[in-house]
């Protein structure tokens, strides 16, 4: 599927493109860096996050189904039940990473500012992450290691 992207960039610069992938594939950061798309679904997604991601690649934007960062954010060899996001972590966690502000979330979760700060810092604990900077860059599948702070 790689050399797919190339091919159609190379017919229409432009052209966004968005990758629906199956539920039980093994897509990791590599896997999704190869793809080189703007949009990438899991199969059997909502309409309402269908148009989100379609809306996003069409404003020139990258946009990932929030299950598979929870994926990517989650690997397999972690099996502490205790270190888990929970629904609306992985939530919050989603749209930090997609740059919306705490401000912009708490309004569009209707909840209030403080809750989104104390969800996104249980994310940053359970992630042993530092930053929004760090959890976007795990999170839209920069490579493998974070700038400054090893392997993730």
């Amino acid at each position: 599927m790689a050399g797919l992207s190339s091919r159609l960039r190379a017919c229409d610069s432009a052209l966004g493109i968005i990758f629906i992938v199956q539920p039980n594939g093994r897509l990791g950061i590599k896997e999704i860096q190869a793809l080189d798309g703007d949009g990438l679904l899991l199969d059997g997604i909502s309409h309402r996050y269908l148009i989100e991601c379609v809306n996003a690649v069409a404003a020139g934007k990258k946009w990932i189904d929030h299950k598979i960062l929870q994926h990517l954010l989650m690997p397999e060899t972690q099996h502490q039940p205790m270190s888990s996001l929970t629904g609306r972590e992985t939530e919050i966690a989603d749209l930090v990473s997609r740059g919306l502000r705490n401000k912009t979330i708490a309004q569009r979760l209707h909840v209030s500012e403080g809750t989104v700060k104390m969800h996104l810092h249980h994310v940053y604990e359970k992630l042993h992450l530092g930053s929004r900077a760090e959890l976007a860059w795990v999170a839209h599948g920069k490579g493998a290691e974070r700038p400054g702070t090893g392997l993730i």
